[in-house]
């Protein structure tokens, strides 16, 4: 399956969950993780968080049969900072490969 797991924490507990979740998945950006997961790696993974995850914290988790049923787009506003937000698509999560 594919899985696309984001946490908020407070800062001092921040490198506890990124050193587990690239155990597991790719490291996209500060606190954001997507990848490809069998089901056991997905139950070990939120075992491991249910162990390291206190009242508070908030992790979520995304997940799809298969990475090409996910639609992603990243949102932006204009440099005026005024009229509607822009959406780009994004195909990165589909290839199973990424050109250095």
């Amino acid at each position: 399956m594919f899985m696309l797991m984001t946490y908020d924490v407070e800062a001092k507990r921040t490198d506890k969950f990124k050193k587990l979740l690239r155990r597991y998945l790719n490291h996209d950006q500060y606190s954001v993780f997507t990848g490809d997961i069998t089901d056991a790696q997905a139950i070990k993974l939120r075992r491991e968080l249910g162990k390291l995850m206190i009242p508070g914290d908030r992790v979520t988790q995304i997940s799809a049969a298969n990475r090409q049923n996910v639609e992603v787009n990243h949102l932006s506003k204009s440099d005026s900072g005024k009229g509607e937000l822009k959406q780009t698509p994004v195909d990165d999560h589909r290839r199973d490969f990424s050109v250095l």
